[in-house]
């Protein structure tokens, strides 16, 4: 397990372009089909079957099971929990859709806790002609929004690839979060826990349209969220990144409808600069591939300058791949741990290797609520192992290493196999990291006066 951690994601809504992955799924402890059986409610013959050999309509049930089996950082997982689950998202199924019933349902189920799940699935394929491929689909989705950790979600076929690494959502360009009172992350929209916007990117769809960190989402294309899925409702967003979306938002107090016309991602890119005298400001948006080197030939530029004070901009940072910013961090740590992760079967210390080009310089770290998951990693392994002084508020709070599987239907099951801490064993999933110095950002201000508000909160 440890070499795909290594190459693992640690993002908000997990996504890049997946790698493939082929599965074999274990079959119920009945591995051959029992007896038909018929229902009182359908009239219908149900064969009650493993998942050695699944239809096509069953097969991202019984991947998708095989997968959390294997890899969720809480496994073993409880089947009885998660069928009662998936049960309760089939019996609240509404849809239009309709299709010739089948004259045998062969229900294959990963687990004969699920069993059920069969009785419920014939009662509506005969009462109400629901297609059977979307009564599995929504099943298993509500089993994983509802009954799992909010960084664990799939995207269906044809949303798939447009919630990217990080968990800036394809198209509009925002980063979204969902949290109850206490802070802790939902996994279902609620009026408990209400859908946030956290990060517009600039010069994107979302931030050219008008929306602003702060909007609740209410409505996707005038369908209310509550009750939604996160995962769901961010693909619903996402569309297949082309035409339009309506997003319902509410902004103090008022309800404020967007018409956003979807568009490519322009991403940001690393910033560097000398705003004052020995001092220097390099702002790190992400951490996707090339960030490393980007970082690396921003530092070369610095090295005949050689400021006493680095201030390292890590605000509205979504995250990326746990290998960039490892690679990331060895430019500030000479060695040792800069990052831990742990999962049921594995425990893994990510090491800073030597020579890095900014060990001397003293380190600011700007840091918000869109400050999240390896960015989040950096900022806490600089606190641990650099003494750098961390200003501005909160951060996100992610502390799941994801790695995004491609099912057989197309569809993407993202997957929380780890958890993660900084060096001195802190962890940022109870509310995210807290600065040093906490500094509420004004907004539309230039880098010099970033600059000069951070040092005056850390002389």
């Amino acid at each position: 397990m440890t070499r795909l951690l290594v190459a693992a994601a640690l993002a908000v809504s997990a996504c890049a372009a997946p790698a493939a992955v082929t599965t074999t799924t274990a079959p119920v402890p009945r591995t051959e089909p029992v007896a038909p059986v018929t229902t009182a409610a359908a009239p219908i013959e149900v064969v009650v079957q493993g998942c050695s050999s699944p239809p096509v309509t069953f097969s991202p049930l019984c991947e998708t099971y095989q997968l959390l089996e294997t890899w969720h950082v809480d496994a073993p997982l409880d089947p009885d929990s998660l069928a009662s689950v998936a049960l309760q998202g089939l019996e609240g199924l509404r849809t239009d859709q309709v299709e010739e019933p089948p004259r045998t349902l062969f229900c294959s189920i990963p687990h004969e806790a699920f069993s059920g799940l069969c009785d419920e699935l014939a009662r509506q394929v005969t009462e109400s002609q629901i297609p059977v491929g979307l009564g599995v689909e929504t099943a298993m989705t509500h089993m994983i929004d509802a009954g799992l950790d909010p960084f664990t979600y799939y995207v269906p076929p044809d949303q798939a690839g447009t919630i990217r690494l990080n968990g800036i959502v394809g198209g509009v360009g925002v980063l979204l979060d969902s949290r109850d009172a206490v802070g802790s992350k939902c996994a279902q929209i609620s009026g408990a826990c209400r859908l946030e916007i956290v990060v517009v990117l600039e010069d994107n769809a979302g931030f050219d349209a008008g929306l602003a960190p702060g909007d609740i989402v209410v409505s996707v294309d005038g369908v209310p969220v509550e009750g939604m899925g996160f995962g769901a409702v961010v693909a619903a967003i996402a569309g297949d990144e082309t035409g339009f979306v309506r997003l319902g938002v509410e902004r103090d107090g008022s309800a404020i409808d967007f018409e956003i016309e979807r568009r490519e991602l322009v991403v940001p890119t690393v910033e560097l600069g000398l705003p004052l005298d020995d001092v220097a400001y390099l702002r790190i948006p992400d951490f996707e591939d090339d960030v490393p080197r980007l970082v690396d030939d921003a530092l070369a530029e610095l090295a005949d300058t050689d400021p006493g004070t680095l201030v390292l901009d890590l605000r509205d940072n979504p995250g990326g791949y746990v290998d960039a910013v490892v690679e990331v961090a060895d430019q500030f740590v000479d060695d040792g741990v800069v990052m831990v992760s742990d999962a049921p079967d594995d425990h893994f210390e990510y090491e800073a290797t030597a020579g890095g080009a900014a060990l001397h310089p003293r380190l600011v770290v700007l840091v918000n609520e869109g400050t999240a998951s390896a960015a989040e990693v950096l900022a806490g392994a600089l606190r641990d192992r650099r003494d750098a002084v961390i200003v501005g508020t909160s951060t996100f709070g992610k502390d799941a290493v994801q790695i995004p599987f491609v099912l057989r239907n197309g569809g993407e099951l993202h997957v929380a196999v780890a958890r993660w801490s900084t060096p001195d064993g802190d962890t940022v999933g109870d509310g995210g990291l807290s600065p040093d110095r906490e500094v509420i950002w004004p907004s539309g201000i230039t880098v010099e006066e970033v600059v000069e508000i951070a040092l005056q909160a850390a002389p």
